[in-house]
């Protein structure tokens, strides 16, 4: 008989609903365009250089003010025609670049973690404004992100509300990133609120990577710019823990400190103090000296890490499931109730040998109906009958047409072994395709009469014959699904 699977919800069956909100939000970030009445439209073009569609991600309208690159900005959300992805583009101008620009975009371009927003190109413009030209950086484009300011730092927000778990896990992820960049030979250059992204999902990113180095001092020392990302992170996590950017000014900084000490673990307000002092000077206070200090809690974040990885993976495996079911359902749909023309088997085809079968079998799957004739709705049984079915296994199961009048039993491999050739049928007579497009043509359009009488001849009557095997309704099948036996009621 049939069972049932007990303690599971439809939810089961798919992925998380938050997984599923937040890649809808994904999408939907993607698809922004500006409305004709949004004042932006004046400061908006329709293209620049390979990009389009492109939607300003700064709220103002007026001139921005002079940020942490020491020069003004606007950053675009951008689709490039060329590979259909989305980026950011950051728009500078009256700046004067220091050094060779392409350089600084293949050597940054080379440097991939999963914390830092990688930069993809950088060129100058007029497309912006036609009477002068801006030097525009192109970044990968982080769904869903604000920067620590805007998520941390607004006016009006409690203090004190993030947890400690949380905010060891910007640490890590911001000391990985940091790790990364020095241990090449290079400086981060931005470690600033206003430029550390953090998502919905507290991932953080370093954004801005390269933009000083193109137009920043390029003759200050590489130890003292990697003690300024030093004093940059000790600043950024001091002020989002006391949720204020004015926290880390000299006359508010022992305050700010004092706050952290009674609130947190002794551990972060040393890190912090230790990151903003550097007591042994910038050769001797670096990343992986401060690295080292906090070595535990990073490994507890590791811990967290592969937990999210395992869940990941859970999640993935049921829509890799869900994909193997749908190809399969695709199959049986291209199959069962086909219309046909301009053939005399056209009326038949559908209805005939293993394509009557496979009818049959989905009369069983999504049509089944309890006493007094009450539908089955059973999501559970449905999946487990689509799974024995793809797999193919020996189990058998009774069939029965519609008026009751013919029964069959089959197995699951019959059942298999009837799809994957009514289904090749199919490919030899059409047009096969996958790219999208409607590609394929009505099949049998162009085959000779009868060409498709199929291995198994039954009709929707009964009273068909097995193809070269003998036999008829009533009797075991000896064709080339052996396996099943059927008999009139």
């Amino acid at each position: 008989g049939r069972r049932r699977q007990q303690g599971r919800m439809m939810s089961d069956f798919f992925a998380s609903e938050q997984l599923r909100v937040d890649l809808a939000t994904r999408a939907a970030q993607s698809a922004l365009m500006l409305d004709a009445e949004d004042p932006r439209v004046a400061l908006t073009p329709e293209r620049v250089h390979e990009f389009h569609t492109l939607f300003p991600l700064d709220a103002v309208v007026d001139e921005p003010e002079v940020g942490a690159l020491g020069c003004t900005s606007r950053v675009y959300k951008a689709v490039s025609r060329i590979d259909g992805n989305t980026y950011a583009l950051r728009k500078l101008d009256g700046v004067k670049i220091n050094v060779d620009h392409n350089s600084m975009r293949k050597l940054w371009g080379e440097l991939q973690h999963p914390n830092l927003v990688r930069l993809r190109n950088i060129f100058i413009t007029n497309e912006f404004d036609a009477a002068s030209n801006a030097l525009t950086f192109v970044h990968d484009f982080i769904f869903g992100a604000m920067t620590m300011e805007e998520r941390y730092m607004r006016a009006g927000d409690t203090v004190g509300d993030i947890s400690e778990e949380l905010i060891w896990s910007y640490i890590a992820q911001l000391t990985s990133a940091m790790r990364f960049v020095h241990s090449r030979g290079k400086a981060i250059r931005c470690v600033h609120a206003s430029k550390v992204l953090v998502t919905p999902q507290h991932r953080v990113y370093v954004s801005c990577c390269g933009v000083l180095d193109v137009i920043g001092d390029k003759k200050a020392p590489l130890p003292d710019l990697q003690a300024e990302d030093l004093r940059g992170l000790g600043t950024v996590l001091l002020e989002t823990l006391c949720r204020s950017i004015e926290a880390s000014q000299s006359h508010n900084l022992s305050a700010s400190v004092d706050y952290i000490a009674a609130h947190y673990h002794p551990d972060l307000k040393d890190l912090i103090v230790y990151l903003i002092s550097q007591p042994g000077g910038p050769g001797q206070t670096t990343i992986f000296s401060a690295s080292a200090r906090i070595s535990g809690r990073l490994l507890e974040q590791l811990d967290c890490t592969y937990q999210h990885m395992d869940h990941c993976h859970a999640e993935l495996a049921k829509e890799i499931q869900n994909g193997r079911l749908f190809r399969l359902l695709v199959k049986l749909c291209m199959i069962i109730e086909r219309p046909q023309r301009d053939t005399p088997a056209a009326d038949s085809w559908s209805e005939t040998g293993d394509r009557y079968l496979l009818k049959l079998f989905m009369d069983y799957v999504f049509h089944q109906r309890e006493d007094k004739d009450r539908p089955v709705v059973d999501f559970g049984s449905v999946v487990q009958c689509l799974n024995k079915l793809d797999v193919g296994v020996s189990e058998r199961i009774l069939l029965m047409s519609s008026d009751g009048q013919t029964l069959l039993v089959v197995s699951y491999a019959d059942l298999k072994a009837c799809c994957e050739r009514s289904f090749t049928e199919l490919l030899i007579a059409g047009s096969y395709t996958h790219s999208g497009g409607f590609g394929g043509r009505s099949f049998m359009q162009q085959q000779q009469p009868g060409a498709f009488a199929g291995p198994i001849g039954y009709g929707a009557s009964g009273g068909g014959r097995a193809g070269g095997g003998g036999g008829r309704m009533g009797g075991e099948y000896e064709g080339d699904s052996a396996g099943w036996a059927a008999q009139p009621m």
